[in-house]
């Protein structure tokens, strides 16, 4: 029964019972003085009434219990379930667990369907049938194999199934099929949404092979019926190894509209911790994708779960993008200053702390941007000579101005750049190019010097030898703030005695003749201009060291040099630069993968042994394994299949490692889920044509179980509201036809049906006569 309560109704099928039994005729005794004929033919009629009223009274209740069964929609069950009569088959059940069963259509999504196929083919199986069930992930996975003893089970196990992030492995769980030897005649159930981008593996696979005549296939297409119309916001990961409370992250959002026919406007939001920060407006096109930038500062220290999210559709799955921010509290800044000049105009320090702090200080005439960088950093400044180990170390990102360098310094230095750490370099009277060229810029080994430096040129008392800066790249990060069309930021900016940088050159390729035995060629480390001057001549380059980077400036941090550390520009491009310098955190984990892509955590030489574990969505922990890869301990969680926010908890196990670290990072849909082609029944039969036997089934989301497909099962509603009409029209024959009763000779006899008939002919007969008088009396 579809709805069983109605039968709760049954009993007033009784009413015409009672009716019968309260109206029904008794014989009355009247005195006569003969009426043996009379009473014999009176016994006679009187038995044709009472079975009359009887089969009348039988009707109606027929009728009454005709409509509540046909309220209730019964059903009944044929015979030949599953291509045969009999038990011990071997039934698998392969269910579809990619995320496109997540999309909604008729009230129902596709997994939905399919959980309730899978339950109701289970259910029909005899105890001796063997039933194995494998959900078709990215891995295939077994739910439940055995005999269909334990339907109960096998169903509690169905409906904990979920999608996976990534996309179903329809050949590998075919494998799974094959993996062991049938138990009987094998039947192979595929339920699916029948989408081209999860059916495509199958083209052309070895496991088709194994399919034959004598193995039916029944392929259950429980997809939407009707083209979908879906907006998905793919998304991509923050861009940035570090984030820093109250700095700036570069997030880049992407949005596909699935649609072929229809173009919509949405709205993209950005969450952080569930906090709305950001909303943009969004027109897309049919078949459109498009990529939207945006710029978000967190506001705390922490793990910040954030998401891009567009309003909700048939698939919600694919209406978010998670993200993590692994935020640190402050940007540690060490501002090294070589030997204090006689006056303040030589004294790096002042100059170098003030550009750092002024931004927080200020009240106006300050960007928003330069402020949240200038509190966002913690700023120690140092002389060369109490330089130490453990400072360089602690620091994120380093300023050296007018350091003289000595081996001791300059290894301590480039250690740090080659670990990851930045280090900007303001050069000054003090600065020796010899030093910086063998203890900085060069490793001593094959490779070239990253920069090259000659000696400093120009006279501060020569006012028409000052050089004006030229040549700017303002498409770096630093420099990027004064990309402007309409203002000339540096025209008034003038160099008096500066550093020529040079870039290094590439060491020549081996000759042909070179022999096994000799060093390889050594390419010149990566090295660009910001800036130069009239002459081309550069004085702010970028250059790599290890896995880090350096900013070199030719030209100094105080105002003896040039006017530039008077100058507004100085400020932001100081404050920039530091940001941009700022070396990876101790523990690193990225921010977003795809499912199926490890998530890897890396930690520096600072963490000598340690423990991790990874927390998935539902709450599991699992253990992460460390191995030493050079100056870094590295990890990853393998797992990645369901989307959602994971978290790395690592736990040090050495003494003067750093304090616990809580890392997360999110999953989410592979970017070509956002396509929902289907396949028809042609093309799913083209894929399997090894499939002699194979029975298509199309689903339907308004009829969600498939009653009549997948059970055998039939409604036969409609056959009993037939049935009550013909009741309806028996009883109503019956009812009018009845023979009636006349007095005759002082006792009422029956009318015969042919009688009664008569007299109803000759009724509508008067009855038309009657009105066509009453007609022509009116026209007159």
């Amino acid at each position: 029964m579809v709805n069983p309560l109605l039968l709760l109704f049954l009993p007033l099928a009784l009413v015409p019972i009672l009716l019968h039994l309260l109206t029904r005729h008794r014989l009355h005794t009247i005195e006569l003085s003969t009426f043996r004929f009379l009473m014999d033919s009176y016994v006679q009629q009187r038995r044709r009434l009472r079975l009359l009223e009887f089969l009348v009274m039988l009707l109606r209740f027929g009728f009454v219990a005709l409509i509540i069964l046909t309220l209730a929609r019964p059903v009944v069950q044929r015979f030949a379930f599953l291509g045969g009569g009999g038990t011990g088959r071997d039934v698998a059940i392969v269910l579809d667990a990619s995320p496109s069963m997540a999309l909604r259509s008729g009230g129902t999504t596709s997994l939905e369907r399919a959980r309730a196929a899978a339950e109701t083919i289970v259910g029909l199986l005899g105890s001796e049938d063997h039933v194995k069930v494998i959900r078709a992930g990215s891995r295939p996975e077994v739910l439940a194999e055995g005999f269909a003893g334990r339907a109960d089970r096998i169903v509690q196990l169905l409906g904990e199934v979920t999608t996976d992030a990534g996309g179903a492995d329809l050949p590998a769980a075919l494998e799974e099929v094959f993996a062991a030897a049938p138990h009987g005649a094998r039947v192979i159930y595929l339920l699916s949404d029948g989408m081209r981008r999860t059916w495509a593996d199958l083209a052309d696979h070895a496991v088709l092979e194994k399919l034959d005549a004598h193995t039916p296939v029944v392929v259950m297409n429980l997809g939407p019926a009707e083209p979908v119309a879906n907006v998905a916001v793919v998304g991509d990961a923050p861009y940035t190894d570090r984030a820093v409370k109250g700095l700036p992250v570069l997030l880049r959002a992407t949005l596909v509209n699935s649609s072929a026919r229809e173009a919509t406007d949405t709205v993209l939001s950005v969450l952080l911790d569930d906090e709305l920060v950001s909303q943009v407006n969004v027109s897309l096109q049919p078949g459109q994708r498009v990529t939207r930038s945006l710029s978000i500062t967190p506001r705390h220290a922490g793990m910040i779960r954030g998401r891009f999210e567009v309003p909700a559709d048939a698939f919600p799955d694919d209406d978010t993008f998670l993200f993590c921010l692994n935020v640190a509290e402050k940007l540690s800044v060490l501002v090294v200053t070589g030997p204090p000049g006689a006056t303040s105009e030589e004294r790096p320090d002042l100059y170098l702390k003030a550009a750092l702090a002024s931004p927080r200080r200020a009240r106006s005439g300050v960007a928003t941007e330069e402020k949240r960088l200038a509190e966002a950093l913690d700023v120690t400044a140092v002389g060369h000579a109490q330089l130490t180990d453990a400072m360089v170390a602690a620091a994120d990102a380093i300023v050296l101005a007018d350091v003289p360098l000595d081996a001791a310094r300059g290894r301590m230095i480039r250690r740090y750049v080659e670990a990851g750490g930045g280090v900007f370099v303001l050069l000054g009277p003090h600065v020796n190019p010899d030093d910086y060229a063998k203890h900085l810029f060069a490793d001593g080994q094959a490779a070239p010097a990253s920069v090259t430096l000659a000696a400093p040129t120009g006279d501060v008392q020569d006012e028409s030898a000052f050089k004006p800066v030229v040549g700017l790249d303002l498409t770096h990060p630093v420099l990027s703030a004064f990309a402007s069309d309409d203002v000339d930021y540096f025209a008034t900016v003038r160099l008096y005695r500066y550093f020529p940088l040079g870039l290094p050159a590439p060491k020549a390729p081996a000759a042909a003749g070179q022999g096994e035995g000799d060093a390889p060629a050594v390419s010149a480390p990566a090295t660009s201009v910001l800036m130069r001057l009239a002459d081309r001549t550069p004085v702010l380059v970028e250059t790599a060291i290890g896995e880090g980077r350096m900013l070199v400036a030719g030209f100094a941090a105080t105002p003896d040099w040039s006017n530039f550390p008077l100058k507004p520009e100085f400020v932001p491009i100081l404050l920039r630069g530091v940001a941009y310098l700022q070396r990876p955190s101790n523990a690193m984990a990225p921010g977003a993968v795809a499912p199926g892509q490890p998530a890897t955590i890396r930690m520096t030489d600072q963490w000598p042994r340690a423990q991790a574990e990874v927390m998935d969505p539902a709450g599991k922990p699992h253990p992460v394994e460390l191995q030493r890869s050079g100056r870094h301990l590295v990890g990853a969680m393998v797992d990645t299949r369901r989307k959602g926010y994971y978290r790395f908890e690592v736990l040090p196990r050495a003494k003067g490692a750093p304090e616990r670290v809580d890392l997360g990072f999110a999953v989410n849909l592979a970017d070509e889920q956002a396509d929902f082609t289907a396949l028809g029944e042609r093309e799913i039969r083209a894929l399997l044509p090894q499939a002699a036997s194979l029975t298509y089934v199309q689903g339907s989301p308004r009829d969600p179980i498939l009653t009549d497909q997948l059970t055998h099962k039939r409604e036969i509603w409609r056959t009993l509201i037939w049935a009550t009409f013909l009741v309806m029209g028996v009883e109503f024959l019956m009812a009018t036809f009845r023979p009636q009763r006349r007095p005759v000779g002082g006792a009422d006899l029956p009318l015969t049906a042919t009688q009664r008939a008569r007299r109803w002919v000759v009724s509508i007969g008067r009855a038309l006569d009657l009105a066509r008088d009453s007609k022509t009396a009116g026209k007159r």
